[in-house]
């Protein structure tokens, strides 16, 4: 018991540390997926064929646009 009250003050550190650290990861792993989600589905809309226009087609490459601009790529 001796021992553990000795280390309290860096097991506590530790714990703070942890409580700051996985957060981050957790978001940079998230972003990381959200981004690559993005990537797939912009390369999915490539593969299809750009005529004719109708309604759904527009709405189409307008997700397509904001994917462009999302992703920065042309």
């Amino acid at each position: 018991m001796d021992y553990l009250n000795q280390f309290a003050g860096l097991f506590s550190l530790l714990a703070v540390i942890a409580a700051v650290v996985v957060p981050i990861i957790i978001y940079k792993i998230q972003r990381r997926n959200e981004r690559q989600d993005a990537i797939d589905e912009y390369d999915a809309m490539m593969e299809n064929s750009d005529f004719p226009m109708s309604i759904e087609q527009r709405e189409y490459f307008a997700k397509k646009s904001q994917l462009e601009k999302r992703l920065k790529r042309k």
